[in-house]
C-alpha cells in the first residue's frame, strides 16, 4: 500500500506555478542602509525593493492648463461669517429656550385641572371670528365688546316684512297689538292732556306726541289753561355729549380660557395678521397708528404654542414672513435713537428673538440665522 502524500509535499512541489505575492528571485539580505554599489542580482533587488517601499501609490501628473485662484477674499469672507455677530442670541441660550419652549407646548394642549375654563354662555362670543382682522386689531387693543362684536344688521328682507306687519295692522284682525286707547281732552291752545297720569300730548296739526314724563303735579293745568312748562338745567349754552372715541381698556391677555377656542389653523391665521400689523408698522411714518406692543408679543408667543410640529409649505412659507418681519423690527428699533414710545409698552429686542428662535427651532427653519446676522451688519455698515 503506497504512503499517503502529506499536505507539506504538495506545497514544495517545483511544478506548482508560482502565485501573486510570492517571491520568485532570490534577494540579498542587506542592512536598510545600504548604500554601496550592488555587486550582483540579489543585491540590486534589494535596493529596488527598499526603494519602491518609500515611493507613493498613486502620483498625479501637474496639469499645465491649472488656474491659480485667489482664496486670499474667500478666505476672509469665510472667516468672517465663521464668526457669529456678537448681536446674535448664543447657542447655549437657544438651545435652553427651545427645550423650554418645547415643554410649555406640551403643557399647553394638555387639559388643565382645578381651572375652570368654560364661558359664562355657550352663547357668547368671547372672541372675534377668524376672518375678521380689523375686529381683531381692536380686541387686542382691549377696545369693547361693542367695536370688535357688534350687534347684527336686521336683514332688508325682515325689514321690509315688519314695515309691512305694522301698515297693515299687523295680522289678520287688522289691528296691532297695542292700542292707545285713552281719551285725550283738548283746550282751547289745541293742547291735549291725557286722563291718564304722566302723560300730557302736544298735537300739533294730525300728530300727537308726549311733552313731557314729569311730576303729575307738575302736569296739571295751571290756573290760566296752560300746563307748566317743564324746568330743564342750564349748562351755560353747551350740552353734554359722549367721548368722541372710547378710552382704550386693557389688552386681553392669551389665557388658557381663550386659547381653548384657538386650533392649529387658528393660531396660523392669526399669526399672519400680526406679519400684517407689523409691516404697517414698519411703513407708518407714525408708528404710533400701528402701534405693536409688548401684549401683542406674549399673543405671538402663546400662538406659536398652539401650532403643530408638521405645517405645509404655505405655511412654512407665512412663518417665515413672520421672522422676516421681527428682523425688519429689530433693524428699526435699532436704528432709532430716540423712541417716542415707552419701553414697557412697544414690542422689544427680547421679544423679536425668541419669535425667531421659536421658528428656526422648532419647525427647522436654521437658514434664516444667515438672513439675522446679515440684518445686524446691516444695521453696523
Amino acid at each position: 500500500m503506497a504512503p499517503k502524500r502529506k499536505r507539506t509535499d504538495g506545497d514544495s512541489s517545483d511544478d506548482d506555478e508560482p502565485s501573486a505575492g510570492k517571491q520568485v528571485l532570490p534577494v540579498a539580505n542587506l542592512p536598510e542602509d545600504f548604500d554601496g554599489v550592488p555587486m550582483d542580482g540579489l543585491q540590486y533587488l534589494f535596493t529596488v525593493r527598499r526603494d519602491a517601499r518609500t515611493l507613493p501609490h498613486v502620483t498625479r501628473v501637474a496639469n499645465p492648463y491649472e488656474v491659480k485662484v485667489e482664496v486670499s477674499a474667500a478666505a476672509a469672507a469665510s472667516d468672517q461669517m465663521s464668526t457669529p455677530h456678537p448681536g446674535l442670541p448664543s447657542e447655549e441660550w437657544r438651545e435652553l429656550f427651545l427645550r423650554r419652549f418645547r415643554n410649555f407646548r406640551k403643557n399647553s394642549i394638555q387639559p388643565s385641572i382645578h381651572v375652570d375654563t368654560s364661558t359664562s354662555s355657550s352663547t357668547t362670543k368671547v372672541i372675534p371670528d377668524m376672518r375678521d382682522r380689523d375686529r381683531w386689531w381692536l380686541f387686542l387693543a382691549g377696545r369693547p365688546s361693542s367695536e370688535w362684536n357688534p350687534p347684527k344688521q336686521p336683514n332688508r328682507n325682515d325689514r321690509a316684512r315688519n314695515n309691512s306687519y305694522h301698515s297693515y295692522g299687523g295680522g289678520m284682525r287688522g289691528y296691532s297689538g297695542y292700542q292707545n286707547t285713552t281719551p285725550l281732552v283738548y283746550n282751547d291752545h289745541r293742547t291735549a292732556f291725557s286722563t291718564v297720569p304722566h302723560e300730557t300730548w302736544l298735537v300739533h296739526s294730525e300728530n300727537a306726541e308726549p311733552a313731557s314724563t314729569g311730576d303729575p303735579a307738575a302736569s296739571l293745568p295751571t290756573p290760566s289753561g296752560t300746563p307748566v312748562r317743564e324746568s330743564r338745567p342750564d349748562f351755560g349754552g353747551e350740552r353734554p355729549t359722549e367721548a368722541a372715541t372710547p378710552a382704550v381698556g386693557v389688552p386681553p391677555e392669551p389665557t388658557p380660557s381663550l386659547m381653548q377656542h384657538i386650533d392649529h389653523r387658528y393660531a396660523l391665521h392669526l399669526l399672519m395678521y400680526f406679519t400684517h400689523w407689523i409691516r404697517l408698522y414698519l411703513e407708518d411714518d407714525n408708528s404710533a397708528t400701528h402701534l405693536i406692543t409688548a401684549s401683542h408679543a406674549r399673543w405671538i408667543f402663546v400662538l406659536l404654542s398652539r401650532v403643530e410640529d408638521f405645517v405645509y409649505a404655505e405655511d412654512t412659507a407665512h412663518l417665515r414672513d413672520l421672522v422676516r418681519a421681527c428682523l425688519s423690527l429689530i433693524q428699526k428699533r435699532k436704528r432709532q435713537l430716540d423712541d417716542a414710545s415707552p419701553e414697557s409698552i412697544t414690542m422689544d429686542e427680547t421679544s423679536c428673538w425668541i419669535v425667531i428662535t421659536a421658528i428656526t427651532g422648532v419647525w427647522g427653519q436654521r437658514d434664516l440665522w444667515m438672513d439675522a446676522e446679515a440684518a445686524l451688519r446691516e444695521v453696523q455698515s
